[in-house]
């Protein structure tokens, strides 16, 4: 019972909201409108402005530099025709990082590797834990796995294994 009486009360209320809202608003606008002023006749409200005058403002705004903070050029003239890239040469390409792979694994531990694709010799090289070769170090040989460490990059190298 007590549930029914307040949503009889709340619908009661929305239908006052609704009616009253309207109402509402009508006289809120009826009290915030100004008196209506004949605009101006479109011959009066044009206003010519000279050529000169436009130069005069055009070069008094570029002389002050209005996106610059200390609202002076530049030390250095902008030219488009050079954009300074032919003073500088362009930067070295970075070299490719080597396609190393794992071929075999060697013994029981310690351990060696058989690895392929690596830089500055050809063919197959084997390898040990804590070996160098060039820029890179053998970090670990494992009993299928060897991690090899360059300047940037880490290799985990798996033994290849034919299909089963």
């Amino acid at each position: 019972m007590r549930a029914r009486r307040l949503r009889d009360a709340l619908w009661a209320s929305t239908i006052v909201v609704v009616v009253l809202l309207p109402l509402g608003w009508r006289l809120g606008a009826s009290r915030s409108e100004s008196p209506a002023r004949p605009l101006p006749a479109g011959e009066r409200a044009i206003h010519r402005v000279s050529g000169d005058s436009l130069r005069v403002t055009a070069t008094r705004v570029a002389e002050h530099d209005p996106f610059r903070t200390d609202h002076r050029p530049a030390a250095v003239p902008f030219r488009a025709d050079q954009d300074g890239s032919a003073e500088q040469a362009p930067p070295p390409p970075k070299p490719s990082k080597p396609h190393l792979t794992l071929s075999g694994i060697i013994g029981g531990p310690p351990w060696s590797a058989i690895l392929d694709s690596v830089p500055g010799r050809e063919g197959s090289v084997l390898v040990r834990k804590g070996d160098t070769l060039g820029e890179l170090r053998v970090r670990s040989v494992g009993r299928d796995t060897v991690i090899v460490q360059g300047a940037d990059t880490v290799w985990r190298l798996i033994v290849k294994r034919p299909w089963q």
